[in-house]
């Protein structure tokens, strides 16, 4: 909505932007914060114009000023914005720098702990000397090359982020009832007008897709409620059946517990062997167990093969010690219940 109200003081000619060719820049820094009145500023600082007898446009910023001199002009109620503060609020959130538009003619500004130092436009060519004396007056370091495209998108950019408090601040007339009166009747009846106008559009819009996405939905609701019945039967005859399966696996499936498999394997050493076990390994139904032992390994494989829950007994791999001692890898599966 904002950004639509910006367009129709542009297009109604309420909102003009002063472009850099027109008006000479200064920056004033005051000692302390004070309230100046147009009157005061014109008073104050005419005398920093190269234009004789100038219109002053301002804009305050804690305890700086910005100032736009610009030819006498016949008074009219419109909100003058000079383009070299738009361009300076965009650039605001970079870092310090000289910042060059190659725009014609080409546009310089000088930008210092977020301050707008210097504004100013130049028909010769920028070369590097003319940048380093720019940079060595304002102690700056870094220098920032823009071309005309990227000029206009902050310029548009700027201008429809503009707020309120700014629009106000560049209006070129005094504010009383009587003013405030002439302008809202005058100059923004048609605006306005338009405004109510697409404001009743887009309502009446919005409430007939809206009544009709509502009927689409009730429809879809009674559509779902009648199917939800036979939904919620299905839903009870898989669960029954579910509970079915697991009665039934819990009656006829024990499984093996780990605590048995672990007594069972270390059952196979007696005391009269000698023989050790060395690792014993239980993942999901995969066993791995290494004995070391002077034996051989088929005592220990036939052992193995008692134990009525496992299968697929194999010997793995086999490691000779110095000392006689050999270490078998016996690796086996863990029988599912129903096998």
């Amino acid at each position: 909505m904002y950004k639509l109200i910006i367009r129709l003081l542009l297009k109604y000619g309420i909102l003009k932007i002063l472009s850099a060719q027109e008006s000479f820049f200064k920056v004033s820094v005051l000692a302390k914060k004070v309230k100046l009145s147009p009157e005061l500023i014109q008073l104050n600082y005419t005398k920093l114009s190269p234009i004789a007898n100038p219109d002053i446009i301002s804009y305050k910023e804690d305890n700086t000023i910005y100032l736009w001199f610009l030819k006498k002009q016949k008074r009219s109620e419109k909100i003058l914005i000079p383009e070299s503060f738009l361009i300076y609020k965009a650039l605001q959130s970079r870092q310090d720098a000289v910042f060059v538009f190659t725009t014609e003619p080409k546009q310089i500004y000088v930008l210092k702990q977020k301050k707008l130092l210097a504004a100013y436009i130049s028909c010769d060519t920028i070369d590097a000397p003319a940048i380093s004396i720019v940079k060595d007056e304002y102690d700056l370091k870094d220098l920032e090359i823009l071309n005309a495209k990227e000029h206009s998108t902050l310029l548009q950019t700027e201008l429809e982020k503009l707020a309120f408090g700014d629009l106000f601040a560049f209006m070129q007339f005094k504010v009383n009832k009587e003013s405030l009166k002439k302008f809202f009747i005058e100059q923004l009846t048609y605006p306005i007008i338009l405004l109510l106008f697409t404001y009743m559009f887009v309502s009446y819009t919005q409430g007939y897709f809206l009544q009709k996405k509502e009927n689409a939905l009730l429809q879809k609701y009674q559509t779902l409620k009648t199917k939800n019945t036979d939904v919620k039967n299905a839903i009870r005859k898989h669960n029954k059946e579910v509970e079915k399966l697991e009665r039934f696996f819990q009656k006829e499936f024990v499984p093996v517990g780990p605590f048995k498999i672990t007594h069972d394997l270390y059952k196979i050493i007696t005391p009269k062997d000698k023989a050790t076990i060395t690792f014993l390994s239980i993942v999901d139904t995969h066993i791995l167990i290494k004995i070391k032992t002077t034996d051989g390994s088929i005592k220990y494989l036939e052992r193995l093969n008692h134990i009525p829950y496992l299968r697929d007994i194999v010997i793995d791999s086999t490691f000779n010690h110095r000392n006689g001692y050999k270490t078998y890898a016996f690796s086996m599966r863990i029988k599912a219940d129903h096998e």
